[in-house]
């Protein structure tokens, strides 16, 4: 069903969405603004070969040459997109909502080395639908935080995450009212029950993602996993933020490009307002440090998820030059 005027207008409030397609044919980003009006900006150099192997590359090389990759998403897309929208006093709000194998790609990071890019020109975040994006601004902001902060430095049968401890004492010694749920007390039926009734949660863990039967994915808890239709199914009332430090919690699968199902957009089925995931697998000392970061720039409300992740994307560009792996992994979605 095409959306009606209206959703498109919900959907752009503060800022503008760009839809990214590249067909055999032709490729194209669709602005819309936040008065319902399309602008179509055409994208003569991304052609859907090039996305193809681009898609492949970063899913199988680990993200070496993560750098060449990102220089040719502002040239191809990210470019063109900042050429044709209307100069402001400071970075533009943009969701982006890539179609197919450009979901697989960060968008918000483009940008060759040493130069303005993204990160210069948008405060960005990514939506897989204009009716969620829609209906997340049209969820009210609630005023009390019930914290949930989950952390497994050890899980069994699994490496060691040392850094998990640092991030859940960081937030306990922010948010000293409600203690976290630490390894073994971590348990599936008592995590799910704390997130029921959670409307901050925090997740320091491993993370399982199944391309192959992407709903198999989900979080590794100490007797196992809390999967993707688990959490989904929860309907949290008052739900604002849930930052997901995880590997892999926003990526698409390759096998299914075409669904944006994952443990990011379970989490906004679920109720949460704003969700912080990681397009790749997250290293446990850089995620420690981004979540550190993350909370010291936030003001206070949920709301500000988006400002400052774009902010703790900007120091951790500065402290990891020459690591795009590291500091564009993480990714906001919501309003």
């Amino acid at each position: 069903m095409t959306p009606r005027v209206e959703e498109l207008r919900r959907a752009a409030v503060g800022g503008t969405v760009v839809v990214v397609n590249s067909a055999r044919n032709r490729a194209d980003a669709i602005l819309i603004g936040h008065e319902g009006d399309l602008k179509q900006v055409p994208l003569p150099d991304l052609t859907a070969d090039h996305v193809e192997a681009q898609s492949e590359a970063v899913v199988g090389s680990a993200h070496a040459g993560l750098a060449d990759r990102l220089g040719w998403l502002w040239d191809t897309v990210v470019g063109p997109v900042a050429e044709a929208l209307p100069p402001g006093p400071g970075p533009r709000r943009v969701w982006w909502l890539p179609i197919g194998l450009l979901g697989m790609f960060p968008l918000h990071a483009a940008g060759h080395p040493g130069r303005p890019g993204a990160l210069d020109s948008f405060v960005s975040s990514y939506t897989p639908t204009l009716r969620i994006l829609a209906h997340a601004h049209g969820h009210p902001a609630a005023v009390a935080r019930r914290q949930l902060t989950v952390a497994l430095p050890s899980t069994p049968g699994l490496p060691g995450l040392p850094g998990a401890l640092t991030e859940a004492l960081d937030l306990h010694r922010r948010h000293p009212d409600q203690p976290p749920l630490l390894n073994e007390d971590a348990t599936t039926s008592q995590v799910a029950a704390a997130l029921s009734t959670a409307t901050w949660a925090h997740f320091a863990c491993h993370a399982l993602a199944d391309h192959a039967a992407p709903s198999h994915s989900g979080l590794c808890l100490s007797d196992g996993m809390l999967t993707i239709p688990e959490i989904s199914r929860l309907a949290v009332a008052d739900a604002q933020l849930a930052y997901l430090s995880a590997c892999s919690t926003g990526h698409r699968s390759l096998e299914h490009v075409d669904e944006s199902l994952n443990l990011a957009s379970a989490f906004q089925l679920a109720g949460f307002r704003h969700v912080i995931a990681s397009l790749w697998p997250l290293a446990d000392a850089f995620g420690a440090v981004a979540a550190r970061t993350f909370y010291a720039e936030l003001s206070g409300t949920a709301d500000d998820a988006p400002a400052a992740l774009h902010r703790t994307t900007l120091a951790m560009r500065d402290r990891y030059q020459g690591r795009p792996d590291l500091w564009s992994s993480l990714i906001h979605s919501g309003p």
